[in-house]
Formats: structure tokens, C-alpha cells, sequence
């Protein structure tokens, strides 16, 4: 389905959403960096991707409790952070900066329409420092703890509960033994529980800021390394008919 809405306009309601975070974040001294899709258009579009709807930000998991709750406390009355403690029904294993002043139709993810608020995100996704050895058993619980949560809260049945967890076993053991043959390493990197799912510290600190629409915002060090294994070739741009928004449809009030 086609989007219908000013992306301009979503993406300058999502900069002000992102700049309202980052400087609260700023303000108590947590460090963050911008990831994904957003460092990528920092990069190749110095601003967002022309087609982009969201805003990516990576939180470190030792201060992250305290993100979460400076930020519960300080945004402006438009704005809430979404997690568990906000939504009965949450199945994310991480928070969203939500916009009270939009809904969204999304038919690329439509478990998230389970939730009360349903405007634009700021996703806050966690990184976690581990052993590099222990990122096959990282990545297994992190996928058994999302089923389980969405079997818990009604969403799957026990029939794709099973399923999922026979996947996730299978890929488990591939993961592990191609882990075991590259590294058994006890060196430390930083984990985040989907797509290539790790990073090196070498490449994240120290932090630097980069140029996004005209701000600012904190983000890693070497982001080489970091496109390439999330987008390859991260400078070209993919075809035409893969230049599509996350959304379907976006109302603003």
C-alpha cells in the first residue's frame, strides 16, 4: 500500500522529537549515538533519508534505566516515553519516545496497532556490553525472551510459539559454532538484539557529534565499519521501489 502523507512534515515533527531527547539526555550527561537509519542519512544524506520515517538512537544499558526515567520525567506534555511501565501490552525490549499529537498506520509491522498511542516513535534501543564469546547464548535469550513475552500477552499461539522456538534453536547452534570457529574471545563489545547485533568498542567511543538537518547529535566514532556490516555498500542507494516509509498512513492534530 502506498504512503499518503508529507514526509516532510513527519520528518520535521520526528527532528524536534529527537532534539527535545537528545538534549535532555545531554542535560544528565547520558551518552547515546544515533544508529541505523539515521546514521546512515547523517552520513550519505547529512540529514534523513529522504524517504525515512523514524529516528534511531542507541542507549548503553548501564545508564539506560536512568534514560528512561529522566526522560518520563522531562518531556514537554505531548510526548511520553512508551515501555512497560506505560503500555499493559508491551513486547518490545526496548523503550519509544512516543508523539502524542500523531497516529499512525503501519501495515509493515501491525502488532504494534496492540499498543494505546500510535504516533510517531523515537526508537530507544539498548546496547549491551558482553564477552564476544557470549553473543550466540545473547542472542538466543534475547529472541526467546520476545516470543515469550508476546505468547505471555496473547499474541502468538502456542502452536507459533513452538515454531519460533525451533527456529531460534536451530539458528542458535549455527550462530554459536560459527562464533566458536571465528573467536572464543573474552574481549568486550556492545550487543543490541537483532539484525548484525554487535559492535566493537573501539569503533563506538569516544563519541563524536555528527551534522543532522542542521544539528547535532551524538554518535559513534568510526561509523565505517558499522554501515557496512548493517548496509554493505551503504553509499548507494537501494532501487527505486525499496524507497518506501515504514508507515502507510500518518494524521497529525
Amino acid at each position: 500500500m502506498e504512503a499518503t502523507f508529507d514526509i516532510k512534515r513527519v520528518q520535521n515533527r520526528l527532528l524536534q522529537m529527537a532534539k527535545t531527547t537528545a538534549d535532555i539526555l545531554e542535560k544528565h550527561n547520558i551518552p547515546y549515538q544515533i544508529a541505523f537509519g539515521t546514521l546512515l542519512g547523517a552520513v550519505r544524506h547529512g540529514g534523513f533519508i529522504p524517504w525515512d520515517d523514524d529516528f534511531d538512537f542507541l542507549l548503553f544499558d548501564d545508564s539506560y534505566e536512568k534514560a528512561t526515567e529522566v526522560l518520563a520525567k522531562e518531556l514537554p506534555a505531548d510526548l511520553m516515553v512508551e515501555d512497560e511501565k506505560t503500555e499493559p501490552k508491551y513486547f518490545h525490549a526496548w523503550a519509544h519516545v512516543k508523539d502524542l499529537k500523531s497516529e499512525c498506520e503501519c501495515s509493515l509491522f501491525p502488532q504494534d496497532a496492540e499498543y494505546k498511542n500510535h504516533g510517531l516513535s523515537v526508537d530507544l534501543y539498548k546496547l549491551t556490553k558482553i564477552k564476544e564469546k557470549d553473543f550466540a547464548a545473547y542472542r538466543l535469550d534475547q529472541a526467546m525472551s520476545y516470543i515469550d513475552r508476546r505468547k505471555k500477552l496473547g499474541f502468538i499461539t502456542e502452536e507459533d510459539y513452538e515454531k519460533k522456538k525451533e527456529i531460534f534453536l536451530r539458528e542458535f547452534k549455527e550462530r554459536e559454532a560459527k562464533e566458536q570457529a571465528n573467536s572464543s574471545s573474552e574481549k568486550e563489545i556492545l550487543a543490541y538484539p537483532f539484525t548484525y547485533g554487535k559492535q566493537e568498542l573501539s569503533d563506538v567511543f569516544p563519541l563524536k557529534k555528527y551534522k543532522f538537518e542542521g544539528l547535532e547529535f551524538l554518535g559513534p566514532n568510526n561509523y565505517h565499519p558499522l554501515l557496512v556490516s548493517e548496509y554493505k555498500d551503504y553509499m548507494q542507494l537501494p532501487p527505486e521501489e525499496d524507497r518506501k516509509p515504514h508507515y502507510t498512513s500518518i494524521k497529525f492534530f
